[in-house]
Formats: structure tokens, C-alpha cells, sequence
């Protein structure tokens, strides 16, 4: 299954300048993790989920493989690019650091509005499927990253909550930002 959705994004990324550019379509393919973790607010049920490119055989596919989309819970799930004026909150940086060894494959990025929390992206084939896990620092602890949510006040960000499973015994971790 490939889902397109296009975007008519280009007089927007020429107002926003070359390094606000939205992807011109989101594409999930069936060997794509999808949703390797997820941003939440409370203004609406709308999620930013991040995925990877990946070929069928599990590669990453180009040098900026994580990419985010919208999944807009407010209209039946629908998926939308980020805009061109969204990627400051919601976009990963354009530096994503590859390396593979072996079968395993890591990808450092940070997301832009973070810039100072790196995660890492590990893509692996498990039982004939591509998977992708997002590791961050959450709390001190090393933390398979779950979910991140971005609780909105009048004048901005009140807080951003981080919230995974700490690797050494799996029990959840959160820390507020």
C-alpha cells in the first residue's frame, strides 16, 4: 500500500525561504516504520508521527531518511505534509548521521525544536519486516522514545513532555521539559 498525499507547497517555501521547504508529498509504503514515535498537544487530537524511508530490503533510502507527517485524527486519520511554516516546531533537522553495521542500520537526528535532545533511529529487519526504534536520553535514563507531548498555553509552549520505556527494565519514564 503507498499512500500519496500531495502539496501545493512551493509559493509557501518560496515566502519561507529554501531552508523552510515542506516535503511535496508524504509517501508511506508498506516497508516504511511509519510511526517510530509520535508528537501529541492538547489544542486537538492532530498528531505529528515520524517515520523512516526504507527500500524492501530494510536500507535507508536517501541521505534525510526520518521525515514527519501529520496524521489528522480530526478528519478520519487523513495524512498531510508539515507546512513549510510547521517545520521549526515539527521538522527534523536536515544533518541526519548514517551508519550501518551489519544488518543494523542508526540515524542521529534531533528534531528542530529541540536541537539540544539527539535521538537515535535504529532500523533492523525482524521477522521479514522492517523496524525502526526511536533512543533518547529521557530523565538520565536511556529511553526507547514513545511519545512526545506539547502542551500549549496562551503565549506559547507551557511544556513538552517526554514520555518511553526505559531499555534496561522496560518501566516508563517521563520528564518534563
Amino acid at each position: 500500500m503507498v499512500v500519496r498525499v500531495a502539496c501545493n507547497c512551493s509559493i509557501a517555501a518560496l515566502a519561507m525561504g529554501a531552508s523552510a521547504r515542506a516535503e511535496p508529498a508524504v509517501v508511506l509504503d508498506t516497508h516504511d516504520p511509519t510511526s517510530v514515535f509520535v508528537v501529541a498537544k492538547n489544542q486537538n487530537r492532530n498528531q505529528v508521527h515520524y517515520g523512516v524511508h526504507l527500500d524492501p530490503a530494510c536500507n535507508v533510502v536517501g541521505a534525510q531518511p526520518v521525515y514527519g507527517y501529520w496524521r489528522m485524527l480530526e478528519r478520519n486519520g487523513e495524512v498531510e505534509p508539515i507546512l513549510p511554516r510547521e517545520i521549526p516546531a515539527y521538522g527534523v533537522s536536515r544533518t541526519q548521521r548514517i551508519e550501518t553495521r551489519g544488518e543494523t542500520t542508526t540515524i542521529q537526528v534531533r528534531l528542530n525544536a529541540a536541537p539540544d535532545r539527539p535521538f537515535v533511529i535504529t532500523v533492523r529487519r525482524v521477522a521479514g519486516r522492517c523496524q525502526a526504534d526511536a533512543r533518547m536520553a529521557i530523565a538520565g535514563a536511556d529511553t526507547r522514545l514513545r511519545w512526545v507531548y506539547v502542551r500549549f498555553g496562551f503565549f506559547g509552549v507551557d511544556y513538552i513532555l517526554l514520555h518511553g520505556s526505559r531499555v534496561s527494565d522496560g518501566a516508563s519514564i517521563e520528564e518534563r521539559l
